[in-house]
């Protein structure tokens, strides 16, 4: 196998003419010192644009009548959270079990959390893993006892 010299493709001197046959002088076209290959045909400038003013402003009216309706959600959802705000107390309250910091958020009227971060099922197994860690933590500073039967 030779791997040594490539050989050198040459390019060729020139692309031979072609005269085209959908060139042809349009009415009022000026005439170029291009050969036929390289001239270009203008495009038709096709329909005048048409803007209808009556879509503008009912386009206009339909924003305004959006940001109407948004700023009237955004007041409701204030008023919501007011009353939301008055009729729920929040407490940071720290577990005993876990002694983790606990968000809770009771109604005020009845006192039933609503509300409660973490969840209970989430402090009833952290207390169990404390529990089992402490467990196993006590048998491993335990002396090792060592039983004896005759």
């Amino acid at each position: 196998m030779d791997f040594g010299n490539v050989p050198k493709v040459a390019a060729a001197a020139g692309m031979p003419v072609v005269a085209r046959a959908d060139v042809a002088a349009q009415p009022g076209s000026v005439a170029v010192d291009l050969p036929p290959e390289k001239t270009v045909q203008s495009a038709s400038a096709g329909d005048a644009v048409h803007v209808d003013v009556r879509a503008q402003e009912r386009d206009a009216r339909s924003r305004a009548a959006g940001e109407r309706r948004s700023f009237e959600r955004e007041q409701n959802g204030r008023a919501a959270d007011k009353t939301l705000d008055e009729s729920v107390e929040r407490k940071l309250v720290i577990d005993p079990r876990t002694r983790a910091l606990v968000l809770q958020k009771k109604d005020r009227q009845t006192g039933e959390t609503v509300f409660q971060l973490p969840d209970e099922a989430t402090l009833k197994l952290r207390a169990y893993s404390r529990e089992l860690s402490e467990r196993a933590r006590e048998a491993d500073e335990a002396p090792p006892r060592v039983e004896r039967t005759a």
